[in-house]
């Protein structure tokens, strides 16, 4: 799961047990607003931006199916917070102050609190298969590693046979929001383009594009960041 993104958002200290309301998401998958728990699975290598949008949510970064561990950066008007151990959170009470500082939760309180959302979900192991194309900047030019990357994902995406190919587009900071996200628009169709002439259909090709607004790494406005200047593919 991961929570919807947003741009960017007391003193009681509250037991696990108090947030009412569990949601789960996995991957790539939008949440939604309201009083929440996040159990995050985050590829390794790949960090992931959470700005709550609402008081009172928890935040826990678990292993995804094939045990590897990414990190989630939670950010709130008062400041951020950074999960990269298994089976730790972070508590925001107020959007105004920052996430606590994370600590381990054990595998009881989290079957406690996730449990009936875990059990619930799929089997997600080899379910997707994923890939991220880096862009040099303010282009929609592959770099060098991410075109020797395209074979491997057209022969991937036609072994697979698959239903769907989500086609994701991404900026970075440097520019203003409307020019970036035409830009990650612009990113997300050269990509399309490239699967159809390889062979790929387009009825299986689905495009979206966010802009600067689901970075990979949190930077400040004008910041020019490489990874955040990419197109992540999911071939389900």
């Amino acid at each position: 799961m991961m929570p919807t993104p947003s741009r960017k958002p007391g003193n009681r200290v509250k037991s696990w047990g108090d947030v009412l309301v569990v949601v789960m998401s996995i991957c790539f998958l939008a949440g939604c607003g309201g009083t929440r728990d996040h159990a995050v699975m985050q590829q390794a290598n790949q960090t992931q931006s959470v700005s709550p949008l609402s008081n009172s949510e928890l935040v826990v970064l678990l292993m995804d199916p094939d045990g590897k561990v990414g990190t989630v950066e939670v950010i709130t008007k008062g400041g951020s917070q950074k999960l990269d151990k298994p089976e730790y959170a972070t508590m925001v009470e107020d959007v105004s102050a920052p996430p606590t500082v994370p600590k381990p939760m054990t595998k009881s309180e989290i079957t406690a609190l996730f449990g009936p959302a875990l059990s619930a979900q799929p089997e997600l192991k080899g379910r997707f298969a994923s890939f991220v194309l880096y862009f040099e900047s303010n282009t929609t030019v592959l770099t060098d590693k991410s075109k020797q990357l395209m074979p491997e994902l057209v022969r991937t995406a036609r072994n697979r046979r698959p239903g769907e190919i989500y086609i994701v587009g991404h900026s970075d900071r440097l520019g203003t929001e409307l020019y970036n996200m035409e830009l990650s628009f612009k990113r997300a169709t050269y990509v399309l383009n490239l699967l159809v002439s390889s062979g790929i259909p387009s009825s299986v090709l689905v495009a979206s594009h966010h802009g600067e607004t689901m970075p990979a790494v949190h930077t400040e406005d004008e910041v020019a960041e490489p990874r955040n200047r990419r197109v992540e593919v999911f071939v389900k």
